[in-house]
């Protein structure tokens, strides 16, 4: 009967022990660092998607994309849609995306932005994104001078060992609907 460890069985345990060790605190400490910079990356990709869905949304229901209206002008960092109550304005500002409805129309009325419905402007009309590491990036398609859809890039930065790297990059077109339906779009 055996009672204690011989000295060649002590000397393996201890000599594997640290390098199984040193192995699993590597993947340990990998899973404590990447998980959560995956789930960030995630989140922020989330809240773009939701972005570019309102904005299908907008597009969809567009009457045009004007370029200029109650002192804003569309260009890299000001998209502006004109829908049937009104013109919505979105801007790009320090990793922010802020949703407006800027106004009446000539047709005399208001709508909602975010519900579609006829009403007078509120604070309601402003919608915020929050997209610190986000890049969004929009261009105008045009045929005789006109708009017929929306160009828009994104992706995500994100900080791997000091770089900053694009991470899930899209590229979507939408095209004003109603321009479809009649025909004026080539």
């Amino acid at each position: 009967m055996r009672k204690a460890f011989t000295f060649i069985e002590l000397l393996v345990v201890v000599t594997i022990l640290p390098v199984i060790m040193v192995a699993v605190s590597g993947v340990y400490a990998t899973f404590i660092r990447d998980v959560p910079r995956a789930t960030r990356l995630l989140q922020e990709n989330t809240t773009v998607l939701n972005l570019l869905q309102q904005m299908r949304r907008d597009v969809d229901g567009a009457t045009g994309l004007p370029e200029q209206f109650e002192g804003q002008r569309a260009d890299e960092h000001t998209l502006l849609i004109e829908q049937p109550g009104g013109v919505i304005c979105y801007q790009l500002d320090n990793g922010r995306v802020v949703r407006t409805l800027l106004g009446v129309t000539p047709s005399g009325s208001s709508s909602n932005a975010l519900t579609g419905t006829l009403q007078t402007e509120s604070p309601a009309q402003e919608r915020l994104w929050r997209v610190p590491h986000a890049v969004i990036a929009w261009r105008l398609w045009e045929h005789d001078g006109r708009a017929y859809a929306v160009e828009i890039h994104s992706h995500v930065k994100q900080q791997i060992e000091g770089l900053w790297r694009e991470k899930l990059a899209n590229s979507y077109v939408f095209f004003i609907r109603s321009l479809a339906q009649e025909g004026e779009i080539p």
